[in-house]
């Protein structure tokens, strides 16, 4: 059973993380509480107190494309986006606090839901992903209501 208000913290996990908290009331409005991107923190020290302030910790996956992969578009890569969500899934259980992993795919969908517009490849929108991503999990797990609806 849900209790309210219903709190996420949404990542989109990279060499710059775009990060957001955004909940749900008993209502089922959904509203941001803050955003905004980490930049070269691989640790997430900087958004670390949330994961001790939220219900949930939303996280965009990555996975390896083999085409991608075989054209050598990962040689020497250090991996970072694969090591933040390393990080977010060791603090997510340090506090207790369940994580999961969402497909990139959704954003689209999640922007439509955050009442924003999703410009495919436009750069420095990573905070942004994250309001997507986590507006896209309340409405589809959680029965919220799109922001600037109800």
């Amino acid at each position: 059973m849900t209790t309210f208000p219903f709190r996420v913290l949404a990542l989109d996990p990279g060499g710059s993380t775009g990060w957001a908290v955004v909940h749900q009331d008993e209502s089922r409005k959904t509203k941001v509480v803050d955003f905004g991107i980490l930049r070269k923190d691989l640790t997430l020290t900087g958004i670390e107190h949330w994961f001790a302030k939220v219900d949930l910790v939303v996280c965009e996956s990555f996975l390896t494309r083999p085409k991608e992969a075989r054209t050598g578009a990962f040689d020497y890569d250090p991996m970072e986006t694969s090591q933040v969500i390393g990080v977010a899934k060791v603090l997510a259980r340090l506090h207790s606090v369940p994580i999961v992993e969402q497909s990139a795919s959704v954003k689209p969908v999640g922007y439509g839901f955050a009442n924003q517009k999703y410009v495919k490849g436009k750069k420095n929108m990573h905070a942004w992903d994250a309001v997507a991503h986590g507006i896209y999990y309340l409405v589809r797990q959680k029965n919220g209501l799109p922001l600037g609806r109800g």
